[in-house]
């Protein structure tokens, strides 16, 4: 099923949490489950947050989607979270809570795969733009007007100042291109 760009309605709500859900590796969720997986609580609070703000607003609207912001940046804090509204896709997986930074921005295409200590940052007033199936490894930095392909692996501590094309494999300060991944290659959970 192909998931709109972004969430504008409830059916794309439901949506993109099932997606979130999946790419987590959980088919439901349940009561109780937001102390067992705290990032994927956030990101089902970051949906509702996104759903509320792109949606038709009246004064109802505006007033649960306040009570869900403030919720969602005391969550931000909480967690480590610096992650913005409509700026990553459907899937996301954070794999762990700290310090992930994301420009407003910055764009991430659907199931992304985010570890700890990133941030994605702005250069010369832009930000990097990501395609599907991407995997970020811990403490790597992108930043500036690039633009990296679908299924682009990046290693541990990478620093990315420059755009790459679909399935390379980055490793380095500067990153540099250190192999093309196959369909044979790791699956998107596994590191780099």
């Amino acid at each position: 099923m192909q998931l709109s760009p972004t969430i504008r309605s409830k059916d794309d709500f439901r949506a993109w949490r099932k997606a979130d859900l999946e790419g987590a590796g959980l088919s439901r969720w349940r009561l109780g489950m937001g102390l067992r997986y705290p990032t994927i609580h956030f990101l089902r609070v970051l949906r509702r947050v996104e759903y509320l703000t792109n949606r038709r607003q009246n004064p109802i609207i505006r007033v649960r989607r306040a009570i869900v912001v403030v919720y969602f940046r005391l969550l931000s804090i909480y967690l480590g979270f610096t992650i913005p509204p409509n700026t990553c896709g459907p899937g996301l997986r954070l794999n762990h809570w700290g310090t992930i930074v994301i420009s407003p921005e910055a764009r991430i295409g659907a199931r992304a795969r985010i570890n700890i200590c990133v941030n994605l940052g702005l250069k010369d007033g832009q930000a990097p733009h990501l395609g599907d199936d991407v995997y970020i490894g811990p403490g790597a930095k992108l930043f500036g007007g690039i633009r990296l392909g679908n299924g682009v692996r990046i290693g541990a501590n990478a620093v990315v100042n420059r755009s790459f094309p679909d399935n390379s494999i980055l490793a380095g300060v500067p990153a540099r291109l250190i192999g093309q991944k196959t369909n044979k290659d790791t699956p998107p959970d596994e590191p780099v």
